[in-house]
């Protein structure tokens, strides 16, 4: 039985509903790494179209255990040199060499961005649940600092000093475990 389907099996999700998921927490991630590598938004485009179809088609070949935006870009780079082929009468800006080492560099900055989000998930959980709160309902607010200040009974300047030094102390926190994390 494909880990899929223990998956399926076990979470109580169709297959359906599972890739919808996963390929919801990489939509905004693809099309920005499609159009790195192709350099045209409207190939771009359609490149992530045809990504978007081959995901599905193939989601049953997808190991659960592995990164599902990894798989998604590895897709999406072959079916950029795909695409460039069949286009190959249109002159090209990059080289497949270029758009290897770009894809290559694309990778290592999403896993950067990753490992950051990781730290800062751990931070958060280590602020003082008032702290924690305060972050929350600041980003639940779509930043709009009057209107918060007004519930919170705060001028807009001592809401943001608060925010300031909550940013600070996440920054700080980020960059430790970071450290910790490369030594």
């Amino acid at each position: 039985m494909s880990i899929n389907k223990q998956a399926e099996i076990q979470d109580g999700r169709s297959h359906s509903e599972r890739f919808v998921e996963l390929l919801g927490s990489q939509e905004r991630q693809l099309l920005p790494y499609v159009y790195s590598l192709t350099g045209d938004w409207n190939d771009a485009e359609e490149v992530a179209q045809r990504v978007r179809l081959k995901l599905w088609n193939q989601f049953d070949q997808y190991d659960e255990s592995l990164s599902f935006g990894a798989w998604a870009r590895a897709i999406a780079y072959y079916e950029v040199l795909t695409y460039r082929k069949e286009k190959s009468r249109r002159p090209m800006s990059l080289s497949d060499v270029a758009l290897s080492k770009l894809s290559t560099t694309y990778d290592e900055i999403v896993a950067s961005l990753d490992d950051r989000q990781e730290a800062l998930q751990e931070c958060l959980q280590k602020l003082a649940p008032k702290e924690q709160k305060f972050v929350a309902e600041y980003y639940a607010n779509l930043g709009n600092s009057a209107e918060l200040s007004n519930a919170k009974g705060l001028s807009v300047a001592a809401l943001r000093q608060r925010l300031y030094r909550v940013r600070k102390i996440l920054f700080g926190c980020v960059e430790r475990n970071l450290a910790k994390a490369q030594a």
